[in-house]
C-alpha cells in the first residue's frame, strides 16, 4: 500500500489486492482549500484505510466514480455513510449501479451497497475538475480532469505502464472498439500526465495515443 503525490492537489494511493486475479488498484484524493475530492473507493477491504488518509489529507467533501464496477465502488458505501458525503457517477452508469439492469456483457446484476443513493453528475457541481464521458469500458464510464495541474484520471479507459497505454481487461468491457475510440480523448485534453486505475503514471505525448490505437483496434 502506497500514498504517492502525484501532482500539487492530488495524491494517489495504491493498494496491492486479488479481485479474482492479483492486481493493483489506484484511488485518487483532489485537494482544493482544504477539501478533499475522493475518485473511486476500490475494495472495502482498505475502506478503513480511505478514510483515514481522507481525513489526513482535508475534510472530505464527496466521492466520485469513475464507472460502478466493484474494484471501484465497492469501499462507496462505508466511505459515504463513516464520512457522511455524497457519491456521484455519470447518469449513464446509474442503471447499473442501482441495480434496475445488469452490465451489457453480464447477466447478473451487480449488488453495490449504494443503489439508489449515487447523485447524477451535472455541469453546476462547484469542484474543481472537470469529467468526460468516455463509453466502452462501461456505458457510462467518465474521466476526470484537473486543469491546474494539468492531470488526466483515466479510471479503466486504459491500463498503463510507465511507457505506453494498454486496453482494459475484454472480459469486463463491453465494447473494447468503442472504447479504444474514447481514448482520443487525451488528444484532445494534452494533459501533462496520464493516470489510470490499474498501472502506472504515465507522461503524455502526442505518440501514445496513435501507438495505442493502431496496436489495438480491430480491423
Amino acid at each position: 500500500m502506497e500514498l504517492k503525490q502525484v501532482s500539487q492537489h492530488i495524491y494517489k494511493l495504491t493498494v496491492e489486492t486479488t479481485v479474482g486475479i492479483p492486481i493493483i488498484i489506484n484511488t485518487w484524493y483532489i485537494l482544493e482549500d482544504g477539501n478533499v475530492y475522493i475518485i473511486d473507493t476500490g475494495m472495502a477491504s482498505y475502506s478503513n484505510t480511505q478514510i483515514k488518509v481522507a481525513l489526513l489529507l482535508g475534510a472530505p467533501q464527496a466521492i466520485f466514480l469513475t464507472h460502478g464496477h466493484s474494484d471501484h465502488i465497492n469501499g462507496a458505501k462505508h466511505l459515504s455513510e463513516s464520512l457522511n458525503i455524497p457519491i456521484y457517477a455519470h447518469e449513464k452508469e446509474l442503471p447499473y449501479i442501482n441495480g434496475t439492469l445488469p452490465y451489457p456483457n453480464k447477466h447478473e446484476i451487480d449488488e453495490t451497497g449504494v443503489a439508489n443513493k449515487v447523485q447524477p453528475l451535472n455541469l453546476s457541481l462547484d469542484i474543481p475538475f472537470s469529467y468526460y464521458l468516455t463509453p466502452g469500458h462501461a456505458p457510462g464510464h467518465v474521466i476526470y480532469y484537473h486543469n491546474q495541474d494539468d492531470v488526466l484520471i483515466c479510471g479503466d479507459l486504459f491500463i498503463s505502464d510507465s511507457n505506453a497505454l494498454h486496453p482494459p481487461i475484454n472480459k469486463f468491457t463491453y465494447d473494447m472498439m468503442q472504447n479504444i475510440n474514447s481514448g482520443i480523448v487525451v488528444d484532445t485534453i494534452k494533459p501533462k500526465l496520464i493516470t489510470t486505475s490499474h498501472g502506472d503514471d504515465i507522461v503524455y505525448s502526442e505518440e501514445i495515443y496513435p501507438i495505442y490505437k493502431f496496436k489495438y483496434e480491430v480491423k
